[in-house]
């Protein structure tokens, strides 16, 4: 599993088009990906269940962005991914209304729980793996699949200096 990740450094977050250059942004770096690491030619996407996939191409991928960052993970068998900044919240009351199975009572596990609910909801399968990390010291990431092999995640931070909005 390779994820990918692109960081925009004068992004800014008061913008009300915000997610309009989120969106953007994730576009430019899924086909940037695409083509250069995969070698996809045509990276036209197609809509299957409310999830994007590439109309010409098997590899499969899920977004997600935070702030200033957009991440794309990628695989060969369906994925969903999530990406979160870790921030103090009242989490007790959220994991207990999501019925969260936290392995302890912290800030940084119940950030792990939701990355890997929502990454769960993108993949649209039952989850049989999964792998989170604390990502740039202030981020969660969560990756699931549908496979029962370990995940290792290859993390490759891309730079693309020609992006404007």
């Amino acid at each position: 599993m390779e994820l990918f990740y692109l960081i925009i450094e004068n992004f800014n977050l008061n913008d009300r088009l915000k997610y309009e250059k989120q969106h953007n942004a994730s576009r430019c770096l899924l086909e940037y990906v695409a083509k250069n690491i995969y070698n996809i030619k045509n990276t036209e996407i197609e809509i299957i269940n409310k999830k994007p996939k590439f109309k010409y191409s098997n590899i499969n991928f899920s977004i997600s962005h935070c702030e200033n960052i957009i991440c794309i993970c990628f695989d060969n068998n369906p994925v969903g991914f999530d990406i979160e900044r870790i921030r103090p919240r009242n989490y007790r009351k959220i994991s207990q209304r999501m019925n969260f199975k936290m392995e302890e009572d912290s800030l940084n596990e119940f950030y792990r729980c939701w990355t890997i609910y929502e990454a769960g909801v993108k993949l649209q399968k039952p989850v049989k793996s999964m792998f989170s990390s604390i990502f740039l010291d202030k981020y969660i990431i969560s990756a699931v699949s549908n496979e029962t092999a370990d995940i290792n995640l290859n993390i490759t931070q891309i730079k693309l200096d020609k992006i404007t909005f």
